[in-house]
């Protein structure tokens, strides 16, 4: 403590406002570090997309497959395109179109902007169910960043990671509930319709 006493003793006040600047300019050069630092990590968030691909099923049905790719990042994915490397190998006849021949799946898109989302029927897992769900799809992304720099990901899709949401009697949400109704409507109806036929005969 003396020690120090006597080096502050021993400066001129021109020294300690020297080195108080000294000091405060070393503060603001930290500062202005941290802050370019933290503007490229916003400005990176912000121009970086997270493009996620995933299954679920239709909230009406729980055989009814469905693949969703999202953009659930803040920045914009530019020249995407698709590669299946594995497709969906339980089609039914009425299946029209294969996933590979689906939307951007086939043919890309220019720009896939943040929070946009496509929605694609793959098929049923109706009749043989278990070797159905027991399938994969497996694609490769490639995209690029706003400043040309490109990008790929890879993506394994599990039919059977997804089962078990299963279907709530009405139902927690408004297609659900509508396509309840309709089928106690069809009950009721054919009821009826049983009916006035018996008391026709």
């Amino acid at each position: 403590m003396d020690q120090i006493k006597c080096f502050l003793d021993s400066m001129s006040t021109s020294d300690i406002i020297n080195s108080v600047v000294a000091l405060a300019a070393i503060g603001t050069i930290i500062l202005t570090i941290m802050m370019i630092r933290e503007s490229k990590l916003m400005r990176k968030f912000y121009t970086t997309p997270d493009i996620n691909i995933f299954l679920e099923f239709a909230e009406a049905s729980p055989t009814l497959l469905f693949i969703v790719i999202e953009n659930s990042g803040a920045g914009t994915a530019i020249d995407v395109k698709f590669e299946l490397i594995k497709d969906y190998n339980f089609y039914n006849d009425f299946d029209t179109l294969k996933l590979g021949n689906k939307g951007i799946i086939k043919n890309g898109v220019r720009n896939f902007y943040p929070k946009q989302k496509f929605r694609y029927f793959i098929s049923s897992l109706d009749g043989d169910f278990e070797e159905k769900s027991s399938d994969s799809i497996k694609l490769k992304l490639n995209y690029k960043l706003e400043n040309g720099k490109e990008n790929s990901k890879f993506y394994e899709l599990y039919i059977e990671e997804y089962l078990g949401g299963g279907m709530f009697t009405p139902g927690d949400t408004h297609i659900r509930q509508i396509s309840y109704r309709l089928e106690q409507i069809q009950k009721d109806f054919n009821k009826i319709t049983s009916i006035i036929v018996s008391e026709n005969k």
